[in-house]
């Protein structure tokens, strides 16, 4: 497949707060695992180019989810297939044989992509030095639909009382399914069940991902699919959606059912549950190896319809930060996910200050904004974001029932780019937090408690170099603001 040309180089410049290649493409996160000491980031990479294409694992280490050292490919694609999305585990006990007697294996479960986009098959790879390198399953694929199709394989330990035993969730995306298997070795695999088509299906499904998480302020667990889709998300393009219900080691039930909608329409989306209501959160995933109560995702920041014609400064493509997740209930009694940003450095000082009409924020650095209304807001708080030379970069709105971001064009060319995205709010809430997470190229913003989040690229930007916060008469805003320092890592220099 050809990469893009090199023309569209820019200058840009590098986040501080998310991870980016040295250099060449990048998107989805593959195998995140927690070892212990060390979060390791896989991640869809092409070595020979900006462009999608020689789809291989990339990979990085971090001990803080915030700074990462890029290590060597660690699973290069093939002459006749390429490596696609999957996951990891630790074979603890090593079911799979492949282990020495040492260490136990580290097993990647991907998708084999035939080059000729015949065939989609699942195939294994294990390591015995953490993680690092790996060695190709000489009998794969471990399994095989004869599907072009079928793909994305999330593996999970399931716990029962009977015993363990892996579970695999993979999508038949065009058919909008996702199909459960269960294996005792890694090798050989059964399937179980399926779910879907469900809530939205505009697009092809892809990236399941399938664990537990807590109910807040309860014992209770839940289990929680979550299924990517591109077309069809919630700001258009790629998006992530999710369902909360019960695994009993053979299928998903949702707690609530739901038709299909192969509708575009935001009214009608607005109905599922969504990762993020942003342009740029896609194909998000859960660590192996974290408890229960740490459950922690990382999303691939961009967005199908433009990701391969974004300007670019020799790498393409970063990751959003991560999240560490739990479940909470709305004002119907609805379980809806709750995200907590992690690993952001040790803020300076907050600068404090009330608006009554208009303020001004010096940025300049990654930084945290925190603003906060109190009751009902009349008319729209807005934050706009401007260069050193007073043009606008984007601007958001915030009212009592929804928060808005509007990005200008900037650096960016695609049709597709330029936006005006939508955060619907809960209405059960009497004080509107709002974080604004800048970074170079990105802004992320959560509400209400994290139980909203929109995510969207800026491309190309450095952080805005200042904020103006505007209130209408008689609405008052509180603003903190926090800059976000860290030392420089190999990777983001």
């Amino acid at each position: 497949m050809a990469t893009l040309p090199e023309t569209q180089q820019v200058a840009v410049k590098r986040p501080e707060l998310h991870f980016t290649a040295k250099k060449n493409w990048i998107n989805d996160p593959n195998g995140l695992f927690f070892d212990g000491k060390q979060y390791h980031l896989y991640f869809q990479h092409n070595p020979n180019g900006v462009g999608h294409g020689f789809m291989s694992w990339g990979h990085a280490v971090s001990t803080d989810l915030v700074n990462w050292t890029e290590l060597p490919i660690a699973i290069l694609h093939g002459d006749v297939a390429d490596i696609f999305s999957g996951s990891i585990v630790v074979d603890h006990e090593n079911t799979s044989g492949f282990g020495n007697g040492s260490v136990p294996p580290v097993i990647a479960i991907y998708t084999a992509a035939a080059k000729d986009e015949t065939n989609q098959s699942q195939a294994i790879a294990y390591s015995l030095d953490g993680g690092a390198t790996f060695t190709k399953y000489e009998q794969n694929p471990i399994l095989d639909r004869g599907s072009k199709d079928f793909r994305d394989p999330k593996v999970i330990r399931y716990e029962s009382a009977e015993g363990s035993f892996w579970v695999m969730v993979a999508v038949e995306a065009i058919e909008r399914r996702v199909l459960i298997y269960r294996s005792e070795n890694l090798k050989d695999w059964t399937e179980l069940s399926s779910f879907g088509p469900q809530a939205a299906t505009a697009g092809i499904w892809e990236c399941p991902d399938l664990f537990q998480l807590p109910v807040a302020g309860t014992d209770e667990l839940k289990w929680v699919l979550i299924v990517s889709l591109n077309p069809g998300g919630i700001a258009g393009g790629s998006g992530s959606q999710y369902f909360v219900g019960e695994f009993d080691g053979t299928s998903f039930n949702p707690d609530q059912e739901q038709d299909a909608w192969d509708s575009l329409e935001f009214e009608t989306l607005k109905q599922g549950r969504w990762l993020d209501y942003g342009r740029d959160f896609y194909a998000g995933v859960s660590f192996h190896g974290l408890p229960v109560n740490q459950q922690t995702i990382i999303a691939w920041m961009s967005n199908w319809d433009y990701a391969r014609e974004l300007p670019h400064g020799g790498w393409r493509g970063s990751m959003s930060t991560a999240r560490q997740v739990d479940l909470v209930k709305d004002s119907d009694g609805k379980l809806e996910i709750r995200q907590c940003i992690l690993g952001l450095p040790t803020a300076e000082e907050t600068e404090q200050s009330t608006v009554n009409g208009e303020g001004r924020i010096e940025l300049g650095s990654p930084a945290l904004i925190e603003l906060t209304t109190a009751g009902a807001v009349a008319e729209p708080v807005v934050v706009s974001l401007h260069r050193s030379d007073d043009t606008l970069i984007s601007e958001i709105s915030v009212e009592s029932s929804l928060i808005q971001h509007r990005r200008e064009a900037g650096l960016v060319s695609h049709e597709l780019y330029s936006s005006n995205q939508r955060l619907p709010l809960p209405t059960d809430i009497d004080e509107l937090l709002v974080q604004i997470v800048l970074d170079h190229g990105s802004i992320e913003i959560l509400a209400a408690d994290g139980r909203r989040s929109l995510t969207d690229q800026l491309t190309g930007e450095a952080v805005p170099a200042y904020a103006v916060v505007r209130t209408a008469d008689g609405t008052t805003a509180n603003v903190g603001v926090q800059t976000l320092r860290i030392q420089s890592t190999e990777i983001n220099a």
